[in-house]
């Protein structure tokens, strides 16, 4: 092998390991300006919080895509914490849209549209969420903002397509019926809701309590 062939080899190398070097020094530095961030975060310092987390984020370093992530998702949240409803929700529009199937980014960008006064606004993120994740958590959180404008009407319809959905949240919307038909002082249907819930659901003594109670009422 000529002397040429091997200083390039030698000179290829040694960037190689003074690439290596400078890439795990970037991502040391990104982890300890995260450290650092979680130390504000957990005293409630969030606008420190986001100095920090900023200040990593724009620092490259490769194979640091979850570190990315997970500061992301801390940067949203601190911006939510400090009222800036707009700017979390664009971080969280980054996040779906990065991953369309994660029901909590949804959920996370509806909650900083009720907490910012539009439930309208709300309402069409959570129908976003599920469609596009079927998780009947969005049918609920639907129905407790019909709930909350007295609309009982749209929020038995949001409740039946949750019983329709079944799995493991059909108990919970069968029991939500009842309260919905209760609350429109419809006792007759509350009771009869009651008594199809307390069927499949014997064992729950709040129910049954509740069917004595609204026996009372019909």
């Amino acid at each position: 092998m000529s002397r040429l062939v091997k200083g390039i080899i030698a000179a290829a190398a040694a960037v190689i390991l003074l690439g290596g070097i400078w890439q795990w020094r970037a991502f040391t530095e990104k982890q300890e300006l995260r450290d650092d961030a979680l130390l504000y975060f957990k005293e409630q310092d969030y606008a420190k919080t986001i100095q920090y987390l900023e200040s990593a984020l724009n620092r490259h370093a490769l194979f640091s895509g979850s570190l990315n992530h997970d500061m992301t998702c801390y940067l949203a949240e601190s911006y939510y914490q400090l009222n800036d409803y707009e700017q979390a929700e664009e971080i969280y529009d980054k996040l779906i849209a990065s991953d369309s199937d994660e029901p909590s980014y949804y959920q996370l960008k509806g909650r900083c549209a009720r907490d910012d006064g539009d439930p309208e606004r709300a309402m069409e993120i959570y129908t976003d969420g599920w469609e596009h994740t079927q998780d009947s958590t969005f049918l609920k959180l639907i129905c407790d903002i019909y709930l909350e404008q007295e609309d009982y009407e749209n929020a038995l319809a949001f409740t039946e397509q949750g019983i329709a959905a079944g799995g493991e949240t059909k108990g919970e919307f069968m029991y939500q019926k009842v309260i919905i038909y209760e609350r429109s002082l419809d006792y007759d249907a509350a009771y009869e809701a009651v008594q199809e819930y307390c069927e499949l659901f014997p064992e729950d003594e709040n129910a049954q309590k509740e069917m004595t109670f609204l026996s009372t009422r019909i």
